[in-house]
């Protein structure tokens, strides 16, 4: 599996003077696992000549992991009857003339092969789920199927978790004086441009607590009680920014450009149907109720005609749409939504999503079993995370709060200690807000940002809803409990952060 070129472009990237890549133990390291991987699955003898190259390059890698220098590497090895007949190929290949596309080339080729250690990490599971289907020996079909789908999802897994680990290696170590800032401000540029954001569609939430919106890469939790309008809270923040038709907060051309591209917003529910999903998307976007959404229906002679027009029309100002995908609770896991997202990039490409809304994370199932249902949702958390940095999207999601919510009637009460089963779900959350719907006055909810890893957090919010339309209305920062009559007064006089997003028929 290891062939004499591929050892001959380790040595070259390992040794050569002229390669202007940064060397970590990270790259060390891998090509060492590369190299043990192949001499454990490898079945025929390998040639004495290739094993002692395979062990000279074993050896030169741990002794770079230990922190020893090059030059003193090849020093050292000199010595060694064993690796001296080496000693002119390893002159060689420090003096090497290399190209920079070469050197692309030969880093390309150690991930692929990275990646195929992954892929292969738990074949023997493959190899018998595999036999059985061969020799008919499996119980039912029942168990074959299931073992079949969890073999397969997990080597696809193993691949997300190796591609993960690729992209923050690239930015896992930086010496402030010796190395090149490149790929460092490169990355701040792109994750801080605020022409790479998803707007929320609510001016208080991008301009004073999201610097700009939601982030790709990042995973964003909002937590509620039964109630408390979480899956109303994802539709509105996903439809209010699919219709914005220019995002306020970029230059005009940095607008156009950005609009040469479809901007795709998936939904995933796990609650609701899809007429359920449509009726409570064109509710708020259109400002009516349900009783006259059915009155309209009824009149109509082709309501699917006319509602899709005037969702269309929405959308056509800020050339979006948004995909739709209902699962039955406990039926899917985030292997399976990787498989919604890729479908949704073969037809309108990377770039262009948006966002993915999941409703929500307590219905996922996860594919590794655990005894303890707070460490699943805390693997389900992970993985949902591990997708965003995977895709460089945000994902947007909802999780149940505990019964201690019930009794909250502040936003300044709310904190991430109610996220009911596992507090991991905060731990791996870039964001959680939290929501309480109040106790008396059902056109309240109380709101509080408890977590925020880029921009501010400890933030107490009431909103104002319609839940007759499915609607967020407007919003209130409560600065002082003591004081919100004076928050009260502020709203009325038109100081609440959601001005000029009010619905049209």
């Amino acid at each position: 599996m290891i062939t004499e070129s591929f050892l001959n472009s380790c040595f070259s990237l390992l040794l050569n003077k002229k390669v202007n890549v940064k060397k970590s133990k990270t790259l060390y390291r891998d090509m060492l696992e590369i190299l043990k991987f192949s001499e454990d699955k490898e079945t025929l003898d390998i040639p004495l000549i290739i094993q002692n190259k395979v062990d000279c390059l074993k050896k030169i890698c741990n002794m770079l992991v230990d922190g020893k220098m090059i030059a003193n590497v090849i020093d050292s090895i000199s010595f060694s009857e064993k690796f001296k007949p080496y000693q002119d190929f390893l002159d060689f290949k420090t003096n090497e003339d290399l190209k920079s596309n070469e050197v692309e080339d030969i880093i390309k080729q150690v991930r692929i092969r990275k990646k195929l250690n992954a892929l292969f990490e738990n074949y023997d599971d493959l190899n018998n789920v595999l036999d059985t289907i061969k020799d008919g020996s499996f119980d039912s079909i029942d168990d074959l199927i299931e073992d079949y789908e969890t073999t397969v999802k997990k080597l696809y897994s193993n691949m997300m978790v190796h591609n993960r680990a690729i992209t923050i290696a690239e930015t896992a170590s930086l010496d402030l004086v010796k190395d090149d800032y490149t790929t460092a401000i490169d990355m701040i540029k792109s994750k801080y441009d605020r022409t790479n954001k998803t707007p929320t569609g609510f001016p208080m939430f991008d301009n004073d607590i999201l610097m700009g919106g939601f982030e790709p890469s990042r995973l964003y939790i909002f937590g509620g009680g039964s109630g408390a309008g979480k899956s109303t809270m994802l539709n509105n923040l996903m439809f209010k920014s699919a219709c914005l038709s220019k995002n306020l907060l970029v230059d005009k051309e940095s607008l156009q450009k950005s609009n040469e591209t479809n901007k795709v917003y998936i939904y995933i529910t796990l609650e609701n149907t899809i007429e359920e999903s449509l009726l409570r998307t064109y509710m708020p976007m259109f400002d009516k109720t349900m009783n006259q959404v059915l009155q309209e229906i009824s009149g109509m002679e082709r309501p699917q005609d006319i509602i899709k027009k005037r969702i269309v029309a929405k959308f056509a100002n800020s050339n979006s749409t948004i995909i739709m995908k209902y699962f039955p609770a406990m039926s899917i896991s985030t292997i399976d939504i990787m498989g919604v997202v890729d479908d949704v990039i073969d037809e309108y490409g990377k770039e262009a999503i948006m966002g993915l809304y999941i409703d929500y994370l307590d219905l996922l199932k996860t594919d590794t079993k655990y005894d303890i249902y707070r460490m699943e949702l805390g693997h389900i958390t992970l993985s949902l995370k591990t997708l965003a940095v995977e895709y460089n999207v945000p994902v947007i999601t909802a999780s149940q709060l505990g019964r201690t919510v019930y009794r909250i009637n502040e936003a300044s009460k709310l904190n991430v200690d109610l996220m009911s089963e596992s507090i991991k779900k905060v731990e791996h959350a870039d964001f959680v807000g939290l929501l309480a719907k109040d106790g008396v006055d059902d056109t309240i909810v109380h709101g509080k940002v408890g977590k925020n890893r880029s921009g501010k957090a400890n933030v107490a919010i009431d909103f104002k809803v319609d839940f007759s339309k499915f609607l967020f209305k407007s919003a209130t920062f409560i600065s002082n409990i003591s004081k919100q009559d004076n928050a009260t007064k502020q709203e009325k006089n038109g100081k609440t952060g959601f001005e000029g997003l009010g619905t049209s028929a």
